[in-house]
């Protein structure tokens, strides 16, 4: 009787993968951050670089669930709140995966692999699904939806680069940072305010 695969935990593989991406982690170093025989990895995909598109895919994926659901939660208000719950997802997505969090913003980019372009296009699924609910928003608020895809951008990288405390540093309450993160998205115009007829 066949013995039964072993199970790779895409979030094990993010990990192990997170502080020296793809060409600074070993097989061997895989291997061992995944409770594995060397040859096990490769039962799982064709190369160290499918192993890590795999990783990279999981933890995008991740962010997007959370995006997802802070969209859901905020429907029906205005732009800048629902960019704030977007940066929110992103800081509570850091908080509670440091490590995949690290992977996407810092060491998965390169240009030197076989995965190298499927790898940009996973991390560019992030801020495209930032940009196409700001384009929304922006346009139900009556404001220029054409700066969605630069806010996108600059709101992702507020948050990633919030998300990185070091030891011993003091950071504001997530809340806090978001609506930092999320502060150059523009406030809708106020209606006018009622008026009495004159009398």
């Amino acid at each position: 009787m066949p013995r039964p695969r072993a199970h790779l935990d895409a979030a094990a593989l993010a990990d192990a993968f997170a502080a020296d991406g793809l060409h600074g982690t070993s097989s061997d170093a895989l291997a061992r951050a995944l409770g594995v025989a060397k040859p096990t990895l490769y039962v799982h995909g064709t190369s160290k670089d499918a192993l890590f598109l795999r990783a990279v895919e999981a933890e995008v994926e991740r962010v997007l669930d959370r995006l997802h659901a802070a969209a859901a939660a905020t429907a029906g208000r205005s732009a800048r709140d629902r960019t704030t719950a977007a940066a929110r997802a992103l800081l509570e997505h850091a908080a509670r995966r440091p490590a995949g969090a690290h992977l996407l913003a810092r060491t998965a980019r390169h240009d030197t692999s076989t995965v190298a372009g499927a790898v940009a296009a996973a991390l560019r699924r992030i801020p495209d699904r930032i940009e196409s609910g700001l384009r929304r928003d922006l346009a139900a608020d009556g404001l220029d939806s054409t700066l969605a895809p630069f806010l996108a951008r600059a709101v992702q990288g507020a948050a990633w680069t919030m998300s990185e405390a070091r030891a011993g540093e003091r950071r504001p309450p997530r809340a806090t940072l978001a609506a930092l993160a999320a502060a150059p998205v523009p406030l809708a115009a106020a209606r006018p305010a009622d008026t009495w007829p004159a009398a």
